[in-house]
């Protein structure tokens, strides 16, 4: 590369050159990675190295923003962690939350796309995640939605439950109202081992990989319908499932789960087609982990996901079982 040719990646923060030179900046006397997004400097300012210990024996000392000095550096996911953890900590008190995120030492806006680039979605997205998963939790223990309001940190009953409702579709009483709808299960036999479906009034809510034996055959209801579509898709003739589900996740979550939904029968994407899909083109390790936390395996086809090379990674319920879901849609078409 010629040094205008270098010059142009580092005020491009392109990240496809990191490795193949460094440059220092000598009114700071710090040298960074090409994809360094601190202001880029005067080129006159410029001196550019081969490698890290030619940096450092020039006299240069790594930036503590981009670490050049590491052989692996992933700020997103170390910034998107601590976030995570922050939230996590803190999602009932905002101010509390406001100071932990400040102590990052991040300027606010490179913390949030940095956070929006890793996860797929947006740090007040992801508050609100915890805030509406703690509480579900608190209203399924029996407290009021009152109680509830102020817990997750809201001021007021009534913020709380128009949050509650943009959410949900419900309002917390009629919430509380639905969770006491016995909550029914069964174990069906497969060709690829026993599956436990669940399912809450006349929704289907889980179908997980399950040890021990079958039990008698459903008669009616979600269970009854989802067992009767998953022996018709095992014997090759039902290609789509119809059932009534109820999905709980965070935005990000549906969206992904959505897509697995609109992959055909013997077909397969890779994360990065599916982080595409939903608009999040830089999410694909977020993509994985929602694929991870499909909370209807087979049904919600995450098996029909691979890894960008085309092999076979990252199956709730085994790579064996994975393959052979796969199998069996190809020779079902073939």
């Amino acid at each position: 590369m010629t040094d205008e040719e270098k010059y142009r990646a580092i005020a491009a923060c392109d990240a496809a050159c990191d490795g193949l030179f460094y440059y220092g900046v000598v009114t700071t006397g710090i040298y960074c990675r090409p994809s360094c997004p601190s202001r880029t400097p005067k080129r006159e300012n410029l001196r550019f190295f081969a490698s890290r210990e030619e940096a450092e024996a020039a006299g240069f000392r790594p930036c503590k923003r981009c670490r050049p000095d590491l052989d692996r550096f992933a700020p997103g996911e170390e910034a998107a962690a601590a976030v995570r953890q922050a939230v996590a900590r803190h999602y009932a008190n905002p101010q509390a939350l406001r100071q932990e995120l400040d102590a990052l030492g991040l300027d606010r806006r490179h913390l949030t796309r940095l956070f929006e680039r890793t996860c797929g979605h947006s740090v007040q997205e992801e508050l609100q995640a915890v805030r509406l998963a703690q509480a579900r939790a608190l209203l399924d223990r029996g407290c009021t939605a009152t109680e509830t309001a102020f817990a997750v940190g809201f001021g007021s009953s009534a913020a709380f439950t128009a949050f509650f409702r943009r959410q949900t579709g419900l309002t917390p009483s009629q919430y509380a109202v639905s969770r006491q709808q016995t909550a029914v299960s069964c174990r069906i036999s497969t060709p690829v081992g026993t599956l436990c479906l669940t399912a809450e009034g006349e929704a289907l809510t889980g179908a997980a990989f399950a040890e021990g034996p079958a039990d008698a055959a459903p008669q009616s209801g979600p269970l009854a319908q989802a067992a009767g579509q998953l022996a018709e898709y095992f014997s090759g003739s039902r290609r789509e499932f119809h059932l009534p589900l109820r999905l709980r996740g965070s935005g990000f979550q549906q969206r992904v789960w959505q897509a697995l939904q609109q992959i055909p029968y013997g077909q397969t994407r890779s994360y990065g087609q599916i982080a595409e899909a939903i608009g999040a083109p830089k999410a694909a390790r977020a993509v994985g982990l929602a694929c991870n936390r499909n909370p209807l395996l087979i049904l919600i086809p995450c098996h029909r996901v691979v890894g960008r090379d085309g092999r076979l990674v990252g199956y709730a319920g085994g790579l064996d079982r994975k393959e052979r879901l796969l199998s069996l849609e190809a020779r079902t078409l073939g």
